[in-house]
């Protein structure tokens, strides 16, 4: 079981670095529109060479069999969030125009730029291992199931084609992935003029991540979306139901390693996905809507999280 303390204690950190990047932008010591370079900096070096330092470790065959089980229910769950999240959307009342990007930003989790952080603060470079292998199925269903939820509100012409299976499999991200697992596999240790530099990136990744989500979090109005019920309504299933549904899905199954549980219930905890806002530009969705969504529930979670982990 999580230590409640050392929990909330670790995500009051976390976002006092998310309070310095959004103080960053406020005081115009930098514009919001370098997040897309720091963005691309957080997912093209370090958040790979953190995957890859994460990876390298010695053989252990148990490690290999919870990351394909971890896989497995990230697949699930997101499926299953989609699925109860389309009679949500009408029990909520969504309004048209904006049903795909709340029903995106419901089913998935912020698995990148907040939950490797806070795996990586709450469960050490284990758990961060094992967290690598829910980004796998975000990848995947994100990109192209997610793509079109997007779609859906709006079929116009000039919309960008959903992304190929090219783009969404070679990244920077899955290729860590790939190279970690077969150097795991193969027991290939990285060579001591890399595992310097390597690690020097690695250690950038949280803090960097944490600043980016503060400078995104300046374009959202406190106004708007306190006048917006939509975005309440998909935070509390984002924050709250399907947390507690994942929590009691995972008390029935038989799985032997806590590990495996606190990983999948903390990451499946998250916020709304800061990709989502910038899918439903792409797309012709609701962009406003989205960057709300994204807003509310990286705030809420730091009440959110720490009650969730009592589960554990």
């Amino acid at each position: 079981m999580l230590n409640i303390g050392d929990v909330f204690s670790n995500l009051v950190g976390l976002f006092l670095l998310i309070a310095v990047g959004y103080a960053a932008v406020k005081l115009q010591v930098l514009p919001v529109s370098s997040t897309k370079l720091l963005s691309n900096l957080l997912m093209q070096i370090t958040l790979p060479a953190t995957i890859l330092v994460s990876l390298v470790r010695p053989y252990d065959a148990a490690f290999i069999r919870d990351g394909v089980l971890i896989a497995i229910l990230g697949t699930v769950l997101y499926l299953l969030y989609g699925l109860l999240s389309l009679p949500a959307c009408r029990l909520f009342h969504v309004g048209e125009g904006r049903r795909g990007a709340w029903i995106f930003s419901a089913m998935f989790s912020n698995n990148g730029f907040m939950g490797f952080p806070v795996a990586l603060a709450l469960f050490q470079e284990e758990g961060l291992a094992l967290a690598v292998f829910l980004g796998i199925p975000f990848n995947l269903l994100a990109y192209t199931l997610g793509a079109k939820l997007m779609c859906m509100d709006h079929e116009a012409e000039d919309s960008s084609p959903p992304p190929s299976w090219r783009s969404i499999l070679l990244t920077s991200v899955n290729g860590a992935i790939l190279l970690g697992l077969v150097m795991y596999v193969a027991q290939i240790p990285i060579p001591d003029v890399l595992s310097t530099p390597l690690t020097h990136l690695s250690n950038i990744t949280t803090p960097l991540s944490m600043l980016v989500i503060g400078m995104n979090l300046t374009e959202g109005r406190v106004g708007d979306l306190l006048r917006d019920r939509d975005v309440f309504s998909v935070s509390f299933l984002r924050l709250v139901f399907f947390p507690v549904l994942t929590w009691a899905i995972l008390r029935l199954l038989p799985i032997s390693n806590p590990l495996v549980v606190g990983v999948t219930l903390i990451i499946m905890a998250m916020p709304s996905p800061a990709i989502s806002a910038i899918l439903a530009e792409s797309y012709h969705s609701d962009k406003e809507f989205a960057s709300r969504s994204v807003f509310l529930s990286s705030l809420l979670c730091l009440i959110s999280i720490p009650l969730i982990s009592l589960l554990l």
